[in-house]
C-alpha cells in the first residue's frame, strides 16, 4: 500500500498543495487550468486506501481531458441542484478511480469492498420508494449512489451478486456503472456512466462543452 501511494504521488507532474482540515475524510481537487492538485488532510489519520484513491483520481485528471475533473455545471437554477450535479460527476469518476486503485492493491481493495458489501447488504436488498429532490442533493440519493457503486463493484470485481432482491433504484444505478468497463477510462465512457446515473435517478442528462470546460444541463429540471 505504501509503495503504491508513493508511486502514484511521484508520478504526478502538476504542482501539489497540502491543506490541513477538520474534515473526517481525505479529499482532493485537481485544476487542469492551473495544473495543480490540492489534497486535504483530515483531523484523524486517513484510511490509506482513501489516500491512494485521491492520488489515483489526481493522476487520472492529468491524463484525461479537462472535463474529467470539472465540476462546473451550467443550466441549473439553484445552488443545491448544482451540488447534486457535481456529486454525480464525482461518483461517475470514482468508478474509474476504483479500477486504478484495484490494479495497484487488489487484495486490499477486494477486502475493503467485501466489508463494504456486508455493511450495505440490508439496504441494497430492501426495495423501497425513491423520491428525487430535483433541486438539492438528498441523503437518500447520496446513499443509493454509494450503495450502487458497492453493488456494481461486487458484481464486476468479486464476481458475485450480493443483492438477491435489490432495491430497484440502487440496482439501476449499479447497472449504469457496470455498463462501462472502468479499466480503460475514456471521456465517452465517463459521460456514459454519468448520464446512466442521471437516467436511473430521473435527472436530466449532461452534455459536455469541452472548449469551455463545463457540463451543461438542458434546464433546471
Amino acid at each position: 500500500m505504501e509503495d503504491a501511494i508513493a508511486s502514484v504521488r511521484e508520478s504526478l507532474t502538476w504542482a501539489v498543495e497540502e491543506m490541513p482540515s477538520d474534515a473526517d475524510l481525505a479529499e482532493g481537487w485537481s485544476n487542469p487550468d492551473t495544473r495543480t492538485h490540492v489534497f486535504v488532510s483530515p483531523r484523524q489519520p486517513a484510511h490509506r486506501l482513501d489516500v491512494l484513491a485521491e492520488l489515483a483520481h489526481a493522476a487520472l485528471c492529468e491524463k484525461m481531458p479537462r472535463l474529467f475533473s470539472s465540476t462546473k455545471v451550467w443550466g441549473v437554477s439553484l445552488h443545491g441542484h448544482a451540488v447534486a450535479r457535481k456529486h454525480i460527476l464525482r461518483a461517475a469518476g470514482n468508478w474509474f478511480v476504483s479500477a486504478a486503485v484495484r490494479a495497484l492493491c487488489p487484495e486490499t481493495f477486494d477486502a475493503a469492498l467485501t466489508e463494504a458489501v456486508q455493511a450495505a447488504a440490508a439496504r441494497m436488498n430492501t426495495p423501497r420508494p425513491f423520491a428525487l429532490d430535483r433541486y438539492a442533493l438528498g441523503q437518500d440519493e447520496l446513499e443509493r449512489l454509494a450503495d450502487a457503486r458497492i453493488l456494481a463493484g461486487a458484481r464486476h470485481y468479486l464476481g458475485h451478486n450480493p443483492a438477491t432482491t435489490p432495491d430497484p433504484t440502487t440496482d439501476a444505478l449499479a447497472r449504469a456503472y457496470t455498463a462501462t468497463p472502468p479499466e480503460t477510462p475514456t471521456m465517452p465512457g465517463f459521460l456514459a456512466v454519468a448520464n446512466g446515473l442521471c437516467a436511473a435517478l430521473g435527472r436530466r442528462p449532461f452534455s459536455p462543452e469541452p472548449r469551455k470546460g463545463y457540463w451543461m444541463v438542458s434546464d433546471a429540471g
